[in-house]
């Protein structure tokens, strides 16, 4: 599957509610239909492409713990796994997608789409 495939098909699934309610809890934001369908999605399939993994709902959930950074106070949500420290990750604040290296807290790369980032 290469990266194209993996967000049409993430972007075809359902969403499910109960997930999407959860993560909206712990960062306290409404989630756009994207990355609901992406958090819906998690757990379908784990990698893709060039080294990429998507992030199971669990590692979700637990991204704090996971990276080791508080990732609701940086309101950034991991959504994939992009090696080398890096993670794709959503910015709840601003509405866009980026990169993050939890080894020394940058956010690089901003860009509206997440085909852009990945």
């Amino acid at each position: 599957m290469n990266k194209q495939e993996f967000i049409d098909a993430a972007l075809a699934c359902d969403i499910k509610e109960d997930r999407v309610k959860r993560i909206e809890k712990i960062y306290k934001v409404s989630l756009n239909d994207e990355v609901s369908k992406l958090l819906s999605y998690a757990d379908t399939v784990d990698f893709f492409d060039e080294e990429r993994r998507a992030l199971s709902f669990d590692e979700i959930v637990d991204a704090s713990e996971e990276l080791e950074v508080d990732t609701v106070e940086l309101g950034i949500i991991p959504l994939i796994d992009a090696y080398d420290c890096t993670y794709i990750v959503y910015l709840t604040q601003e509405d866009k997608w980026a990169r993050f290296s939890p080894v020394d807290g940058t956010i690089y790369m901003k860009k509206d789409s997440l085909a852009e980032v990945i």
